[in-house]
């Protein structure tokens, strides 16, 4: 039976709410994913894949990086919520690893097996953890946005990294599928891409379907993706 509560955690001045999924039936610790939100905040949506996370045998946290109560309502809210994070890459990232430490702390973790996911601005805030050179063994990245923090960070990226994308994304072109590329590569990760063509953003969101702003919901590349990271996860946390 998969069980979801709230995950309220305290730091940097304020308090964040986030939800974990876990199956009761199972037991002992196991392994952490943490799931990051999309602009408009923590939502069903991320709830859903934790849901989807802890039947496969994992503690599943949808994180919470605006904080308790900061939630869009509209495109104007989330990119307002959004621009506030991107403008401090160091302070996103302090969250980040800030609901790292605490769901870490949890009796059903284990501490020594965690991994991200994120979808839009939750695979750049994947990317950005993995990027600081924590030790965690994963960052999964799901039609993210790749633009580099900014950060001094030159040791070597402990995390496996998996990015998931369609090439007519709008967000992050090819080019800048490349660029990543060479980035992660300079920074000596273990990384690979899935690339999904005829793919653009969001296509793992069944609301979405603007197709002339390059957003739409892809059935076959959400299947594909969620099969390729359920994979990845087999690979890593068995090591």
């Amino acid at each position: 039976m998969i069980t979801t509560q709230e995950f309220s955690y305290k730091g940097l001045g304020q308090t964040f709410q986030g939800v974990i999924a876990y199956d009761e039936a199972q037991k002992g610790k196991r392994p952490v994913v943490m799931v990051s939100h999309t602009w408009v905040g923590q939502s069903q949506f991320e709830v859903e894949k934790a849901e989807a996370l802890a039947e496969q045998g994992y503690l599943a946290f949808a994180i919470d990086v605006y904080g308790q109560g900061k939630r869009a309502k509209d495109a104007t809210e989330a990119e307002e919520l959004m621009n506030e994070m991107l403008a401090d890459r160091q302070e996103l990232l302090n969250r980040l690893l800030l609901a790292m430490e605490e769901i870490k702390k949890h009796e059903l973790a284990d501490a020594a097996q965690v991994a991200i996911i994120g979808f839009c601005f939750g695979g750049k805030c994947a990317l950005d953890l993995a990027r600081s050179g924590v030790n965690i063994k994963g960052s999964v990245c799901f039609h993210g946005i790749f633009d580099p923090p900014g950060l001094e960070q030159e040791e070597d990226i402990k995390a496996r990294i998996l990015v998931l994308h369609g090439w007519e994304d709008p967000l992050a072109f090819p080019k800048d599928i490349v660029a990543l590329g060479y980035e992660l590569t300079e920074r000596n990760a273990i990384w690979e891409m899935d690339v999904f063509g005829h793919t653009g953003h969001a296509f793992t969101n069944p609301n979405a379907n603007a197709p002339d702003q390059g957003m739409m919901f892809n059935p076959l590349a959400n299947d594909r993706s969620w099969l390729r990271m359920t994979h990845f996860f087999k690979e890593i946390f068995a090591d």
